[in-house]
């Protein structure tokens, strides 16, 4: 019977156990379906219960690009483009205006100013009357001495009657480009507000970046009038002085009537031989001695070259270094053939000979291989032409005191009068009017006098930049208040 309920006990334990886990695992079941019932139930009343959904954002408009700042002149122009002609209506359109010209929009005070530039402009237009032009022409030479002549000049020194001499940058005297007595002047050409009576002198020198620094004097009438001298060595050199007349010219085609007026002047400096004068040989010896000086200079820049190009150059280098000393003898020989000589005295046929040997040891024609080329060729200030020397003496005969003119032969002399009165074919100094090459550089001055226009002028051998054209100029209000420091200067490049 024991061993019955030993073998009954583990079915009897095995039922239970599978009895209890079947009520276990059904327990569990119901629990897990009752958890996850109430997890539906909590998100549906969530879901019902959220608030409502923010709009999705929308997307990023493009940006505007940011254009950079823009010079006055850019909506100055766009403002005449689209005939703004008032202050008010600038400041009321160009806003609307600029995103088409690809300008960025003005801020109240840029507004403000810019549209007082307009209206100063407009008031400048309403008082502006051009005064037809006049043009300023080189006296015929002979019969008078142009180092005294004449109450209206150009270069030369000026009469200031005790006024100082204007000074520009450092401290530096400025250059005297012209004087002229207003009495001189033809008064039905003139503007009502410019003085009747008097002087205006006219100065400028070049600045550092190509710009001039400038000054325009007016000196009364009946001052002691003597010519005055920079109080200061390092002035700029005196221009030569040529004394000037004045011819009135139509206020339009200006340049048909200079073209009736002078129809034979060729302008310019004449293509005339002149006698053979040591002047000329001193010359091309200056230059000899510019090359000399030069020697440092030129033997490392032909150092430079071998070392960037090879020894394609070595031989130049080579004949430099073994003969700087044979050159420097014959530069100094050559001081002393010309020094025993007066510059303006003839020179015997000999002489000429030997200067054009001398000449020939320098050339640099391509025909030619002389001896020092190499000294010569790199040197700065070089006259590469003996003809350039003799030219160079013609133009210190034309322009010298009585004494030193005379030595030009008569033929010439009558040529310099009669074809070389102009700066150039088609170019004359003015003053008034406008300029008669038709230049469209006056920009900002359109409604301004010009005072002045100084043309590059050979035969007095001055000129600024690239032979460009000066030119003063000064409002109608300044000139009314006779605000002389008012008067602005451009420089117009060929």
């Amino acid at each position: 019977m024991a061993q019955g309920l030993a073998q009954q006990l583990p079915l009897r334990v095995a039922g239970l156990t599978s009895t209890g886990v079947a009520v276990y695992g059904g327990g569990l079941g119901h629990i897990g379906f009752l958890l996850g019932g109430l997890g539906i139930a909590g998100i549906a009343a969530w879901y019902l219960c959220r608030p409502p959904a923010l709009p999705a954002p929308p997307p990023p408009a493009p940006r505007e690009p940011v254009l950079p700042p823009a010079p006055d002149h850019a909506y100055l122009d766009t403002a005449a483009a689209h005939d703004l002609t008032s202050g008010v209506a600038f400041a009321a359109q160009i806003n609307a205006l600029a995103p088409r010209a690809k300008l960025p929009v003005l801020g109240q005070a840029d507004l403000a100013r810019l549209a007082a530039v307009i209206d100063a402009r407009q008031r400048k237009k309403a008082l502006f009357r051009m005064a037809p032009p006049i043009a300023v022409i080189r006296q015929p030479r002979q019969g008078i001495d142009i180092t005294r002549a004449g109450r209206s000049w150009l270069g030369g020194l000026p009469q200031l009657g005790g006024a100082p001499w204007p000074r520009g940058a450092q401290d530096q005297p400025l250059q005297h480009l012209a004087q002229i007595a207003l009495d001189d002047l033809p008064a039905h050409q003139l503007p009502p507000a410019l003085p009747r009576q008097g002087s205006l002198c006219f100065f400028a020198s070049p600045m550092p970046g190509g710009d001039l620094a400038h000054k325009v004097l007016y000196i009364p009438p009946k001052r002691q009038m003597t010519p005055d001298h920079p109080a200061q060595t390092a002035a700029a050199p005196v221009l030569a002085r040529w004394p000037v007349g004045f011819h009135p010219l139509p206020a339009h085609d200006s340049a048909a009537a200079m073209a009736l007026a002078f129809a034979d002047d060729k302008g310019g400096v004449p293509d005339v031989d002149i006698p053979w004068l040591w002047d000329s040989a001193q010359r091309v010896v200056r230059s000899l001695v510019l090359a000399e000086k030069d020697i440092p200079r030129t033997i490392a820049e032909a150092r430079t070259r071998v070392a960037d190009h090879g020894d394609r150059y070595a031989p130049e280098l080579d004949f430099l270094i073994q003969n700087e000393p044979a050159f420097r003898r014959y530069v100094q020989a050559a001081v002393h053939w010309v020094a025993q000589h007066a510059p303006f005295t003839p020179m015997a046929p000999d002489d000429v000979a030997l200067l054009e040997a001398l000449f020939g040891q320098i050339s640099t024609r391509p025909h030619r291989q002389p001896g020092f080329a190499l000294f010569y060729r790199y040197s700065r200030g070089q006259i590469t032409r003996l003809r350039a020397a003799r030219r160079a003496t013609l133009l210190t005969l034309a322009r010298a005191e009585p004494a030193i003119y005379d030595l030009l032969p008569a033929a010439v002399k009558t040529e310099l009068d009669a074809h070389h009165r102009l700066p150039a074919r088609g170019q004359w100094h003015q003053m008034f009017g406008r300029p008669a090459d038709g230049s469209d550089s006056i920009g900002a001055h359109e409604h301004d006098h010009m005072l002045l226009q100084l043309q590059a002028d050979p035969l007095l051998d001055w000129g600024w930049g690239d032979s460009g054209v000066i030119r003063f100029w000064i409002s109608t209000e300044d000139l009314a208040a006779r605000r002389w420091d008012a008067v602005a200067v451009t420089l117009q490049s060929p």
